[in-house]
């Protein structure tokens, strides 16, 4: 992987782990192609109602984006699986449950699963009620899944909870930070799919890549040219 920044984008980028592809796309989720999977992380569904309690003015389709995108990625990929690794909503349950629960009956035939993030905390028995099996941190093929990152010896981690981002640099000294896929040869962190969900900085190491979301494509940048 010896591209640089000089490097035409791409609307996806493919790994290969164990064998396997992992196809990373600009709509802020991952492919597992051989077992058509699909992998999000960090959707927080309800966070817009948490910022207007908080006091926020924010327009009443703000939180329409997040179930519009959902859509248009299983119409599109129909996949056999959607796996939500971690923060499917924000905090307790909340107003987009229903939202949710019409969005599910639209895709019944996936079977979709969620690895419990830190602010899962919306009552498992309603997600059981959608058939939405609740699977704790397991090994599936050669991955790893679990919402933080961290060492494991049980596969190739994937996990979400970061939300990584990158700053790009424009002419002068304008910079613009966006969201990003964060890979080591141990793990891929997803990028925050939620709107409103903030961007973190990333304290990298040499070995690491990142792939910038600029639009609907994906920028390779390795972290010893940041």
């Amino acid at each position: 992987m010896q591209e640089s920044l000089t490097d035409l984008s791409r609307s996806f980028y493919d790994l290969a782990i164990a064998g396997q592809t992992l196809r990373l796309h600009a709509g802020c989720f991952a492919e597992w192609r051989e077992e058509n999977t699909i992998f999000i992380a960090d959707a927080h569904l309800g966070k817009i109602q948490h910022f207007r309690r908080a006091g926020f003015n924010l327009p009443d389709d703000a939180g329409s984006d997040t179930f519009y995108r959902l859509s248009e990625i299983l119409t599109t990929n129909r996949p056999d699986r959607l796996v939500f690794l971690g923060d499917l909503f924000h905090s307790d349950f909340n107003e987009d449950f229903p939202r949710f629960a019409q969005w599910r009956k639209q895709f019944t035939e996936t079977d979709v699963w969620l690895i419990p993030g830190n602010h899962d905390r919306a009552g498992y028995r309603h997600l059981d009620s959608l058939g939405i099996r609740i699977e704790n941190p397991r090994t599936l093929g050669p991955f790893y899944l679990r919402h933080e990152p961290g060492e494991t010896d049980k596969g190739f981690l994937l996990c979400g909870h970061i939300h990584p981002s990158v700053s790009l640099s424009g002419k002068g000294r304008q910079h613009l930070r966006v969201p990003a896929f964060w890979y080591n040869p141990d793990f891929l962190c997803l990028p925050a799919f939620g709107s409103f969900t903030g961007l973190a900085r990333i304290d990298a190491e040499k070995v690491d890549v990142f792939f910038a979301i600029t639009g609907e494509r994906l920028l390779r940048i390795p972290a010893g040219i940041l």
